[in-house]
């Protein structure tokens, strides 16, 4: 759980308005917090409306499986998704949940920081005629370019928390970073991913940004002033000291050191063999335009 812009991986800073991939929320009009988008019932064609949610219930439990600013299903009860009613693409089509189908267009959708947009169409989830009643159906309608239409605005509030993250390479997700042994000064390195490996699972409990394992073991460089080819060790967590400390920015695949914001962890030598000890450089995509995929990673977090 490192830091998102200045909060933590796993509570990510925009926490209360945006929300993680595969994180559960609730969706709720920017207008009052007493309401929240919910299904009338787990059934092909079944309304999405507006009810009233103090409890979380299977009804008003979303999930977006690929997180904020990217393309995807909005799921619910496991295999329902948001769907377009029969796929018209005019103001005022209302929105019902569909069996989740693969290509199925009237399913996609992009999570923005308060709009949720249908994939390839200027129509947004819309709350019909800005009416918060209980049972009001919510529908499609045109985009506010400005976006200050709060009939298009939704807020997520989580129903769970992250517990833990694992991070892999972007550029052949199968490879994640790991800890060669519980000990300190054990290399970080590249290794292939093991699902719930105790050596690639990290947390952050105190949400400052570090990247912990084991007993009270950090993701550190081997020396407090990161540089171009410093090499990562896991060191005894020490509050307060920033060079253990990373952020992921939003938008962007890299994660960055707080003491060093211009140096990135980074795939030596693009050694892809596991074993391969990981390092810090210098971020390429901070001062041109080139993407270095050595530096470009997944992060993927694990909820309660």
């Amino acid at each position: 759980m490192f830091s998102r812009n200045v909060a933590s991986l796993l509570s990510l800073a925009l926490a209360a308005k945006a929300q993680l991939a595969g994180q559960t929320v609730f969706l709720k009009p920017v207008a009052t917090d007493a309401s929240c988008l919910t299904a009338t019932t787990n059934a092909d064609g079944a309304a999405v409306i507006i009810d009233q949610c103090t409890n979380a219930t299977a009804l008003n439990s979303w999930v977006f499986p690929n997180g904020l600013n990217e393309v995807g299903t909005l799921q619910i009860f496991g295999d329902k998704c948001l769907d377009v009613t029969n796929g018209v693409d005019a103001d005022g089509t209302l929105l019902q949940i569909w069996t989740c189908a693969t290509g199925n267009t009237n399913q996609m959708w992009l999570r923005g920081d308060q709009t949720i947009t249908w994939s390839g169409e200027d129509k947004c989830v819309d709350l019909t005629n800005g009416d918060l009643a209980d049972g009001n159906q919510v529908q499609i309608w045109e985009c506010d370019p400005e976006n200050n239409n709060d009939n298009q605005k939704w807020q997520s509030s989580a129903i769970t928390t992250p517990t833990s993250f694992v991070i892999s390479l972007k550029k052949d997700p199968s490879l994640c970073v790991a800890a060669s042994g519980n000990a300190i000064g054990a290399p970080v390195v590249i290794d292939d991913c093991s699902p719930g490996s105790a050596a690639q699972t990290f947390s952050d409990p105190t949400q400052s940004g570090q990247m912990v394992i084991y007993d009270n073991l950090c993701v550190s460089p081997a020396s407090n002033s990161p540089a171009d080819g410093v090499l990562l060790v896991l060191s005894t967590c020490v509050a307060g000291n920033v060079a253990q400390e990373w952020r992921l920015d939003s938008g962007t695949p890299l994660i960055t050191n707080v003491n060093e914001p211009k140096m990135c962890l980074d795939l030596t030598n693009s050694v892809e063999t596991p074993g391969n000890q990981l390092q810090v450089w210098g971020c390429t995509e901070l001062t041109s335009t080139t993407d270095n995929t050595n530096q470009d990673w997944i992060v993927t977090d694990a909820f309660n």
